[in-house]
């Protein structure tokens, strides 16, 4: 009984077993002949999934996603235009990519799917109409005359809040390469892209010399370095400065270079000098006996000497200097400002033929004279002076005479004052017929006074 029951349970195991292999191999066969025109799992075709789909359904599936294709296209400055099928007459053409795939999976190795991933990429073939696709190309956004703007190239310019000058990056502009972009979009449409940015595919213009260029920045240094100076000018007792707010105005830049421009710098100092200079203008003069009267010009007062002071200017600002100065002057006077006459100066009424001579603004000494003679054309010309020197027991020389005096003091040429020991009266209507070759005549101890008080440059005053 053990032995018919030992093999009866091995007659029964082998059955299942044969059962089992038939029932495996059934399986298998059948799951054979399913992939005999199926794909394996686990199938991607340009990175979808087709695991278990037929070539026919690839194919279909293929030409729906066709339907929903559109080409983006983006530019620089949020730009964007768009490309679909049926505006180009685009068709999408199959080849024998999808069968030969399914030709290289073997249908008895559909196992394998489950075990490994099978990646395959096929050409996706697309026909369009080249000339209308050149007339869309044509028309895109992209090339309209007012979304178009060439690029800039980074500069320096002066900034008045930092008084110092900085470099403003290139501007990249919108100015699009109409080739390159042909190109770039022809070919995305052939690889089916669902979209492409211009800018990534170089297709735009770009400026030259961007903010970290070698050249412009050490012309920024160049163009600081000016304007770090800085001159506090006493102009005839004005406040004048010059620094970067003025100094950005002088200077030129080119592509190469950060220079000077000194005939601004010539304006500058000419504008200065004709707004504060007093020599030759016309002062209005209050007399001692009262009157306000208008004096001419003469030779007397502030005058900058331009040449000098465009050179020294011009230094200091290529240094970067900062001063605290005058300009240079060819002619002074002996007080700033329009009013430089000051108050001590000698004036002489030659209509009334009587000087005064003021210290400080007291008369420290008036006296008569006899100035040029009016008869023989040699009157004494009116104006303001300063004394050109002075000078103890000079002979004073002319055609006809040679006349030694104990003080001689000239403001106007070989005109000045001095003591005249020969005269025995002094002021009225002397001048008229018995008036000096211009000097104005003083007795001697007047003469002597006003010598010991003057010095060079002091005011003369002479008017009728």
């Amino acid at each position: 009984m053990e032995r018919r029951k030992k093999s009866l349970w091995k007659k029964i195991a082998a059955t299942v077993v044969i059962v089992s292999v038939i029932l495996i191999a059934a399986t298998y066969a059948g799951f054979s002949l399913f992939f005999e025109d199926h794909y394996y799992y686990h199938t991607k075709i340009n990175g979808d999934d087709y695991s278990y789909k037929t070539p026919v359904e690839a194919e279909a599936i293929m030409y729906q996603e066709f339907q929903k294709y559109s080409l983006e296209i983006q530019g620089r400055e949020g730009m964007y235009d768009t490309i679909l099928p049926a505006e180009i007459d685009m068709e999408y053409i199959f080849d024998d990519s999808l069968i030969n795939i399914k030709r290289e999976q073997s249908p008895l190795l559909w196992i394998l799917g489950f075990f490994k991933e099978y990646s395959y990429d096929i050409p996706q073939l697309v026909e369009y109409n080249e000339e209308i696709l050149d007339e869309k190309i044509d028309g895109l956004t992209f090339f309209k005359t007012e979304n178009i703007r060439a690029p800039s190239d980074a500069y320096l310019t002066y900034s008045s809040e930092g008084k110092c000058y900085i470099v403003v990056d290139s501007s990249p502009g919108t100015d699009i390469v109409k080739e390159k972009t042909a190109q770039v979009i022809k070919e995305a449409i052939n690889r089916m892209e669902f979209s492409v940015d211009l800018d990534e595919k170089d297709c735009y213009r770009y400026a030259e010399v961007n903010a970290d260029d070698k050249t412009l920045n050490e012309l920024a240094v160049q163009a600081n370095k000016y304007i770090s100076a800085n001159i506090i000018y006493n102009w005839n007792g004005s406040d004048v400065v010059v620094d970067g707010d003025v100094i950005s105005g002088w200077i030129v830049i080119t592509k190469d270079s950060a220079t000077l421009d000194e005939e601004k710098i010539r304006e500058f100092v000419t504008e200065q000098a004709e707004l504060y200079d007093t020599y030759g203008k016309n002062r209005i003069f209050h007399t001692t006996d009262g009157r306000e009267i208008e004096l001419k010009s003469g030779a007397y007062g502030w005058k900058t000497d331009k040449e000098a002071e465009i050179e020294t200017l011009t230094a200091a600002v290529k240094n970067g200097e900062t001063q605290s100065r005058e300009p240079a002057y060819s002619y002074t006077a002996a007080a700033p400002g329009q009013q430089d006459i000051g108050n001590s100066y000698v004036e002489i009424d030659l209509s009334n033929q009587h000087l005064y001579l003021y210290v400080e603004s007291a008369i420290i000494v008036e006296s008569d004279f006899v100035s040029g003679n009016a008869s023989r054309g040699w009157n004494t010309p009116a104006g303001v002076y300063g004394l050109t020197y002075k000078a103890r027991n000079a002979v004073l020389r002319g055609e006809g005479y040679e006349t030694p005096v104990n003080y001689w003091m000239p403001f106007n040429g070989n005109i000045g004052m001095h003591d005249a020991t020969w005269r025995g009266s002094f002021g009225g209507q002397i001048y008229e017929t018995n008036g000096s070759h211009g000097c104005i005549n003083l007795p001697l101890e007047n003469a002597k006074i006003i010598y010991e008080y003057i010095y060079t440059g002091f005011p003369v005053v002479c008017y009728y």
